[in-house]
């Protein structure tokens, strides 16, 4: 009898390969039904009908196959398979189709999730509808919100006909709260998922108007201190001279004019313009304008007179010469 000696090593490395062979020969002779899922993307065929559309179909479909064996699936990637709706001669309302699925050669398909597809499909309609401008909050005191003009008024709506059966006018909001001029806004035309418009955006004027009464009234320029040594003021102007009041009847009957704000001038030496807000008196909404240029001259001032000289007083004449005159000729 031959004896044959192996080492350790040997022996191991024997029983590993034997293993395999078993596991090979029990999963390929005696356990043939080998079966794997696959999530593979969905593709779509056909022509969807004109003036027809459909909502969004699902992205992938669950595939299991069985192959006779595991050496059969390996290496099998979602990418070998095919995985189609059909998408021709739809009707309007919901179409039952099928998942049609091609696998790799001598792989069966089990199951494929979903294995029909409800497709709903509409009809593409347009619709005019009219766009309005919903005033939200309220203007400043003393002022009114007018009627919203919008440019265009109506827009071309597009979508399927369930989406806009229920749609029948659209509204914009315009916030004008504390507005005290008119409001002027570019806006895109608000509309559910699914739908469009034309144009996209529409323009919205709000106009905003004063609903007190007014008064125009002279300003009075307000002042203090003095300019240079040397130059004397020469007058103080606003510009514009006049102001128009805002305020209550009351409150207008019982004004005369409107100041500034105090304006230094110390040591000023030559002609300046100033901007200069005025005083808001109480009770007075709005005043326009807010603020007046003041233009302040001055000039030089004029050096003091010379005393003049006194006048000298002219001969009276003399007062012999006089007596003399006054004696008779020789001869009288």
């Amino acid at each position: 009898m031959i004896r044959l000696r192996l080492s350790n090593k040997t022996m191991l490395l024997l029983s590993f390969l034997l293993a395999i062979i078993l596991w090979l020969y029990v999963n390929i002779v005696h356990n043939p039904g080998k079966e794997q899922e696959f999530r593979v993307m969905l593709d779509t065929r056909g022509t969807i009908p004109q003036g027809l559309t459909i909502g969004e179909l699902p992205q992938n479909v669950v595939v299991r196959v069985q192959g006779k064996n595991i050496i059969q699936l390996s290496g099998v990637r979602a990418q070998d398979f095919q995985a189609t709706v059909d998408l021709s001669n739809l009707q309007e309302g919901v179409n039952n189709r099928p998942v049609q699925v091609t696998a790799p050669s001598g792989l069966q398909v089990v199951q494929v999730k979903p294995a029909r597809l409800e497709i709903t499909a509409d009809r593409v309609i347009q619709k005019q509808l009219t766009v309005n401008a919903v005033i939200k909050g309220e203007s400043k005191y003393g002022y009114t919100v007018l009627e919203p003009v919008i440019e265009p008024s109506t827009v071309l709506v597009h979508g399927t006909a369930r989406l806009l059966k229920n749609v029948t006018s659209i509204n914009i909001n315009v916030d004008v709260s504390g507005a005290s001029q008119n409001i002027e806004q570019v806006q895109t035309v608000p509309l559910p998922t699914g739908l469009s418009a034309t144009p996209e955006r529409v323009k919205i004027l709000v106009p905003v108007t004063r609903s007190l009464p007014y008064r125009d009234l002279p300003i009075l320029p307000s002042y203090t201190g003095s300019p240079e040594t040397n130059f004397q003021l020469v007058r103080v102007i606003a510009q514009p001279t006049n102001v128009r009041v805002y305020a209550p009847e009351e409150i207008l009957n019982n004004l005369d004019s409107i100041s500034t704000q105090v304006i230094n001038i110390d040591g000023i030496s030559k002609d300046t313009i100033r901007d200069v807000p005025l005083q808001l008196p109480s009770g007075v909404v709005d005043l326009i304008p807010g603020k007046v240029e003041v233009a302040i001259q001055v000039k030089p001032k004029q050096p003091a007179a010379e005393p003049e000289p006194p006048k000298e007083t002219p001969p009276q004449g003399n007062t012999d010469e006089g007596d003399e005159a006054k004696q008779p000729s020789p001869g009288e």
